[in-house]
């Protein structure tokens, strides 16, 4: 099933048409210019597309509005402005009976948001746009509403509002109005989240999961612009898309984004799909384009990857709530994720193979032709001697010729005759084998051709897999499974001789704490553990985690050990203790280091059940300390910045 769509600013761009029949995106955001492409549309390029129309408005004039003490007065006008657009346009219906546009976004990333200010402290002009902002899109639906014509709320900048409260406490009226939101989701070099990743991915549904508490199911949520941009978390790079000069990526890159981004939006039904920016590219947006050539003049397919997702079903109906969890329901899923690993990799091999035989066919062709050219040979060179053998029997009275040439020739021809008796059946053997190889290379290409499509059956499984593992991580008190990429070295710790931490259950496990380690950010866990063992006496390393400054992660201690990491014995019984290797006290940790504490404290407060905004705490919020140092709430204020990983990753 497929979720991906298309933003269109400009329709006179080559194969847009022939993409749009092809894939039948299930949205799309216009900007609406081309009355005649919105009909076609209808008629038969992809008639049930959701579409969005944009008349732009510059961000001068966004602002003029917002500052102008009457936002209602000229959220109607703009709305009235549509509705009269191009002959109103707005209002015509298609072949098929539906509007040409189905509704009509407000204004484009009109506002920062608290994502933008440090600590999420806004300042008093936030407060006075946002206020503006609530009142003018209330305005502009209720006027289109009188019209009968839909419209789209939000379509702010991605990363500025990221949190459920975020919309709650500052757009009450136009939660109340709307039915359709919009979200700019962007990331680079990837959306999926991980080292080296800034990324707005999947904010849109931390913020709805506490709108739709509120407000229940009555959202449906559009994606009005996603993709990659340099410029998502780097503003000093230029906002250029994954077809930039300076670090373009493959399309094979680009597309598992997309690939995971469709199977992240497949779980929330309530999302209608994401307007890909952009693949009606125009002017400055080159880079961000779908269609034409790459940089090296290869073609662009990522239309006939996207139309591949409508072959594979989509998601279930949601199963009834399930029985409190039974003994065996681990042990499942464990097993069907060993399967689907399994069959991965068997089928990740399969176009090696494929490159394998043909590589060892290659040299066998010549002599597979010629040994078959050599049994003709020998069929033709018999023929002739069978022949010479007749017309000699006829020449024998001949009175021109004496009878011992005759019967010399006649001895000369039984001799080769013989030869090619005696050498039968190696030319038998040999024809036959050259008769096989050429069967072998014949079948050949079809069996490529099949080897060459795994990609795609690789690219479910893989899918399967992911949800696979999820659904592992996220069963109730499950078996922590430890991240991608971190390394489970618990059996190599070393150990005081003597000396152990005290026991729990896992069940006790109720909270997080972050420190700092004061050494070498690249500090080996184990040598690590050897010294504080030897100079403070203690059993071990008390870091259940170890997270270095490249982003390496090491799972140090069982978590059925209740480390002394704070002066707090209630502490140390009931939390994970996740180190970061070195020194805070002027800088915060590296990106890469921060990524992979995320991912780890991410899958733990799935694991144990945890609350993100109370359950993760630095050492200095409990004991008289440094630790995790001072820009873990001064300075950098990198708390905030690792929670905010963290939600992205639940």
């Amino acid at each position: 099933m497929n979720k991906l769509g298309f933003y269109i600013e400009n329709t006179t761009v080559r194969w847009l048409r022939e993409a749009l029949r092809q894939v039948k995106p299930p949205v799309i955001l216009i900007h609406a210019q081309d009355r005649g492409l919105l009909r076609d549309i209808r008629r038969e390029l992809s008639p049930d597309s959701f579409i969005i129309g944009r008349l732009f408005k510059t961000p001068q004039q966004q602002h003029f509005w917002l500052d102008s003490g009457e936002p209602e007065r000229y959220g109607r006008e703009f709305a009235e402005e549509i509705i009269n657009y191009d002959f109103q346009l707005a209002k015509e219906v298609g072949e098929n009976g539906r509007l040409l546009i189905d509704a009509w976004m407000s204004l484009n990333e009109a506002i920062r948001g608290p994502a933008s200010f440090p600590g999420y402290e806004v300042d008093d002009e936030f407060r006075r746009r946002a206020d503006a902002y609530d009142r003018f899109m209330v305005a502009f639906k209720e006027r289109l509403d009188e019209e009968g014509l839909e419209a789209v709320a939000f379509n702010f900048a991605a990363g500025n509002f990221t949190k459920p409260e975020h919309y709650l406490d500052w757009f009450p009226r136009t939660l109340e109005a709307y039915t359709y939101l919009g979200f700019h989701e962007y990331g680079w070099p990837a959306l999926k989240p991980g080292p080296g990743v800034h990324t707005a991915a999947l904010y849109y549904r931390t913020c709805m999961e506490g709108i739709r508490q509120q407000y229940g199911d009555k959202f449906k949520v559009i994606m009005t612009e996603a993709g990659l941009t340099m410029a998502y978390g780097n503003p000093q790079n230029p906002d250029e898309g994954w077809l930039n000069t300076r670090e373009p990526l493959t399309e094979e890159q680009y597309w598992q984004s997309l690939l995971w981004y469709n199977n992240e939006m497949l779980k929330d039904p309530y999302v209608m799909g994401a307007c890909l920016f952009e693949v009606g590219h125009a002017g400055k947006w080159v880079t961000f384009r779908h269609l034409g050539e790459d940089n090296q003049g290869n073609p662009i397919l990522l239309m006939n990857r996207i139309e591949a997702l409508n072959d594979i079903p989509g998601p279930p109906e949601p199963p009834e709530p399930p029985e409190p969890p039974s003994g065996d329901i681990y042990e499942r899923t464990a097993a069907l994720v060993d399967a689907l690993t399994r069959e991965r990799d068997r089928i990740a091999e399969v176009p090696a193979l494929a490159d394998e035989v043909e590589l060892a066919l290659a040299p066998l062709a010549g002599p597979a032709g010629a040994a078959i050219e050599t049994e003709m040979l020998a069929h033709n060179l018999r023929t002739r001697v069978n022949q010479i053998s007749a017309t000699l029997t006829q020449l024998e009275d001949h009175p021109d010729i004496p009878a011992e040439t005759l019967q010399r020739m006649q001895q000369e021809a039984d001799l080769v005759a013989q030869q090619l008796d005696a050498l039968a059946p190696r030319i038998a053997r040999v024809e036959a084998a050259g008769r096989d190889v050429q069967t072998v290379a014949q079948a050949f290409p079809a069996q490529k051709r099949a080897a060459q499509q795994t990609p795609g059956l690789l690219t479910q499984v893989e899918s399967l897999l992911e949800r696979a593992q999820r659904l592992q991580s996220d069963l109730p008190g499950g078996e922590f499974t430890p991240p991608p990429g971190v390394q489970d070295i618990r059996d190599q710790m070393p150990h005081h001789p003597t000396k152990t931490w005290p026991s729990r259950t896992l069940n006790q496990i109720e909270i997080i704490v972050v420190h700092h380690t004061v050494t070498s950010s690249q500090i080996d866990p184990i040598a690590l553990a050897r010294a504080i063992i030897a100079r403070r006496d203690l059993p071990g390393l008390p870091y259940h985690f170890l997270v270095q400054g490249d982003g390496s992660g090491f799972w140090t201690e069982s978590l059925e050990t209740a480390l002394g990491q704070t002066l707090k014995d209630d502490i140390n019984r009931t939390g994970v203790a996740v180190a970061l290797a070195g020194n805070f006290t002027n800088n915060p940790p590296p990106e890469a280091q921060l990524d992979t504490a995320a991912a780890i404290i991410a899958q733990l407060v799935k694991t144990y059940n945890l609350n993100v905004e109370e359950d993760i705490i630095g050492r200095s919020e409990v004991d008289p300390v440094a630790s995790p140092g001072r820009q873990w709430l001064q300075g950098a204020r990198y708390k905030f910045t690792l929670l905010e990983k963290v939600r992205a990753l639940l």
